[in-house]
């Protein structure tokens, strides 16, 4: 009688099975990381080529330099208003001063901001679209005579001067405070403006009851004085600036 053939080891079958099985998926893994690893190399010779050798930005690197991704966006450029180097009160600071014989009272002071509100007949655009900062007035009496006087405040030196080539209308009149009734409101009254440093100065002037002061010669000449007078006190200003 022939001897049985031995039952095969089915457990050990399985084992051998199995293991063969893991090294093959051991090997395909190490095969596709290896391809990705010579992709990748490529892709980074590929960008030091075309960048001339400079290192390529990583995946983090270029997230972070592009605004909205995460990293904080420049720092703008700062374009506050410079101030003036003199404010308001300390530019109309004298209660009462004599000029040319005539004696001028201040009545009331106020600083715009923006600027078109101390401005009549179309200053304001121009104003506008030359940056002026501020503009500080002041009214004066002297006689029947009120007088504004205006400084419009510009960050430059070239800005004010575009006003001055550029001008058109009128500082408006200050009234309605302080006792000062209202004048050269709709009515024609002779006026000035004229430029030193970043500042344009103005003045209206016309009687105190209201009425057109364009023909009144003491109208005129209370707007000359003042504006000579304020012109040269700006002048130091404008110094005090440039230094």
């Amino acid at each position: 009688m022939l001897p049985q053939p031995a039952e095969p080891d089915w457990q050990l079958l399985a084992q051998q099975h199995e293991e063969r099985a893991k090294r093959r998926r051991l090997l395909i893994g190490v095969g596709v990381g290896a391809g990705v690893l010579v992709l990748g190399g490529g892709a980074v010779a590929a960008v030091l080529l075309t960048r001339g050798g400079d290192p390529a930005p990583t995946s983090t690197a270029s997230a972070s330099a592009s605004p909205g991704k995460g990293s904080p966006s420049p720092a703008p450029v700062s374009s506050a208003p410079l101030k003036p180097a003199v404010s308001a009160n300390q530019l109309f600071g004298k209660a009462a001063f004599d000029l040319g014989g005539h004696n001028y009272v201040r009545k009331t002071v106020i600083t715009d901001i923006p600027c078109w509100k101390a401005s009549a007949f179309g200053l304001g655009d121009v104003l506008t679209a030359n940056n002026c900062s501020q503009v500080m007035r002041a009214t004066y009496f002297s006689g029947s005579t009120a007088i504004t006087v205006g400084v419009a405040v510009f960050k430059s030196e070239a800005e004010a001067r575009k006003t001055e080539n550029a001008f058109k209308g009128q500082i408006q009149s200050l009234d309605g405070k302080d006792g000062v009734n209202k004048f050269c409101r709709n009515v024609a009254c002779p006026t000035t403006h004229a430029v030193t440093g970043r500042y344009v100065y103005l003045t209206v002037a016309g009687p105190l009851n209201g009425s057109a002061g364009d023909q009144n010669p003491i109208a005129r000449t209370a707007g000359q004085e003042l504006a000579t007078y304020f012109g040269e006190a700006l002048a130091k200003d404008a110094g005090a600036d440039k230094g």
